[in-house]
């Protein structure tokens, strides 16, 4: 009897509380747009990587999807620039692109201790910085995996 009556009290409860939720959805033009969520209405983040690229020490993509050679490079010592084209045009953490890096041998074998970060690339939307350092934290060049998800 208890448990109909916390089940008959919480389902039109949420339905009440779901009724009035929205969601804030980029627009992919650099700002959020509001709407009401409803079934679907979250599709436009599907929660999988979009974008990938695999980048050896150099600064050279040597695999990946949507990677934009042109816009990949290495800046300086543990330091790289990764571009990418559509669907990934504005990959900036404010338009709600997840991105993770992972220092990688790009083959078989392992590296010692690294680490790297990432962050928006300033003044290239569709880029990303990234910084790889060796375990006393000095900056050393790395080959890495990068994925972008949406």
């Amino acid at each position: 009897m208890g448990r109909l009556r916390s089940v008959s009290f919480a389902l039109p409860l949420c339905v009440a509380l779901g009724s009035g939720v929205a969601l804030a959805a980029d627009d992919n033009s650099g700002g959020l747009a509001i709407r009401a969520l409803v079934a679907g209405a979250a599709a436009d983040n599907h929660g999988h990587f979009v974008c990938t690229a695999a980048i050896n020490a150099g600064g050279v993509p040597v695999s990946g999807e949507y990677v934009n050679a042109v816009e990949t490079t290495k800046l300086f010592t543990g330091t790289y620039q990764v571009g990418f084209n559509a669907p990934c045009p504005n990959v900036q953490i404010a338009n709600g692109w997840f991105r993770i890096v992972q220092p990688d041998t790009l083959g078989t074998g392992t590296l010692p201790a690294r680490s790297c970060i990432v962050a928006d690339r300033a003044g290239v939307p569709s880029a990303i910085w990234v910084q790889c350092f060796n375990s006393a934290g000095a900056l050393t060049d790395t080959p890495f995996t990068l994925h972008v998800s949406r």
